[in-house]
């Protein structure tokens, strides 16, 4: 398994060739360029093998709005290994490195938008379940809240509001 370690500067060529090569385009490259450059990168971790960098996950700061103001959340996006890497655990190690990390941090809650299959593994449920919608027209199985604290997500009905550098996802 390769290493799991904080993204640095240095790795930023490497991560943006990595995303392109995931999802085949720019738009989650300049994601975390944008993310990166504004300081909302909470947690950026890198699977590393052999100097190699084969997998990035992002953990940015985003919140919830509702009648109470803003809840402060995160949002897990986006997470890419290289596509020959693919489903060999890197892509699970890199999210339950960052999930621990940000629990180490002292963050309540996470949101995600993927595969509900894969994120379930990790405590992921419906975020309609907690009352938190998304902003857009998503399947509503696939957008997902997980609790990173005990009632980490009581009280946090409203919708999701993604930071300004997600625009143009």
């Amino acid at each position: 398994m390769p290493l799991i370690r904080e993204e640095r500067p240095e790795d930023a060529e490497a991560v943006h060739a990595l995303l392109v090569a995931a999802f085949g385009r720019e738009a989650e490259a300049r994601l975390v360029e944008r993310l990166r450059a504004s300081g909302k990168l909470i947690c950026a971790l890198v699977a590393e093998e052999n100097g190699r960098v084969l997998g990035h996950m992002a953990l940015s700061q985003i919140a919830v709005k509702n009648g109470g103001g803003e809840i402060p959340a995160l949002a897990l996006a986006p997470l890419a290994v290289i596509p020959a890497f693919q489903r060999l655990g890197i892509g699970s190690a890199l999210v339950s490195a960052g999930l621990a990390r940000c629990r180490e941090l002292g963050h309540a809650r996470v949101v995600v938008l993927g595969g509900p299959d894969f994120y379930a593994r990790f405590g992921f449920a419906p975020a309609a379940e907690f009352g938190i919608r998304h902003p857009g027209a998503v399947p509503s199985e696939s957008f997902m809240a997980l609790a990173l604290v005990p009632g980490g997500l009581d009280g946090c009905a409203g919708e999701m509001l993604y930071s300004t550098e997600f625009a143009q996802l």
